[in-house]
C-alpha cells in the first residue's frame, strides 16, 4: 500500500484564510469535481489567525493623499524572487492505495470557498503495490525419488486472468 504526498508552495499572493483542496478520480479515470479527497479546506498560513477584512485585498499597495510616488529603486531582478517574504510549503497526504493510475488535481481556495479553477493542473500517480499474497496453500504431491514436494495455492485475484 502506498499513499501519495501533494506539497503545495504558499507564497505572497495567498493570505491566512486562503487554502486547498485535493480532487482525485479515485482510480477510476474520471475526476469527481463534487466531492474533494480533503475533508476540509487544508489552510496554507494555518499558524496565523484570519486576516481582518480590511486587510484583505492589499489596501497598504495604494497611494494616500500624503504619499508620494515611489522611486522604484528596488524593483529590480533581485527582488523577483519574493526575497524576505515568508514561503514554504504544505503538505497533504492520501489514503492508502494498493494499484492502478490515479489522478489529482489542487484547486485554491478562499476563506468563503471561492475556488480558483481556471489553469487547475491534474497529475497522475502510478501505484503499483505488491499485490496480495496467494491463500490456501496446501501440498498436492510428494516425490520420495527427488525428495521434491509440488505446492497449490489459490493466486491472488488481481494476478489470475
Amino acid at each position: 500500500m502506498q499513499r501519495v504526498r501533494i506539497e503545495v508552495v504558499r507564497s505572497r499572493p495567498y493570505c491566512s484564510t486562503d487554502g486547498f483542496q485535493v480532487y482525485t478520480d479515485g482510480g477510476t479515470g474520471v475526476m469527481d469535481w463534487s466531492h474533494p479527497a480533503t475533508p476540509r479546506r487544508v489552510l496554507l498560513w494555518d499558524d496565523l489567525p484570519p486576516m481582518a477584512g480590511y486587510l484583505l485585498g492589499g489596501h497598504m499597495a495604494g497611494q494616500y493623499l500624503d504619499g508620494r510616488m515611489p522611486d522604484r529603486h528596488g524593483e529590480q531582478t533581485w527582488l523577483l524572487d519574493e526575497h524576505l517574504l515568508p514561503a514554504g510549503t504544505v503538505a497533504w497526504e492520501s489514503g492508502p492505495h494498493v494499484f492502478g493510475r490515479f489522478k489529482f488535481a489542487v484547486v485554491m481556495e478562499d476563506a468563503v470557498g471561492n475556488a480558483a479553477t481556471e489553469g487547475v493542473q491534474v497529475y497522475e500517480q502510478m501505484i503499483n503495490s505488491e499485490p496480495a499474497p496467494p491463500a490456501d496453500l496446501r501440498p498436492e504431491a510428494y516425490n520420495p525419488v527427488t525428495g521434491r514436494m509440488t505446492l497449490r495455492f489459490t493466486p491472488s485475484g488481481r494476478l489470475a486472468g
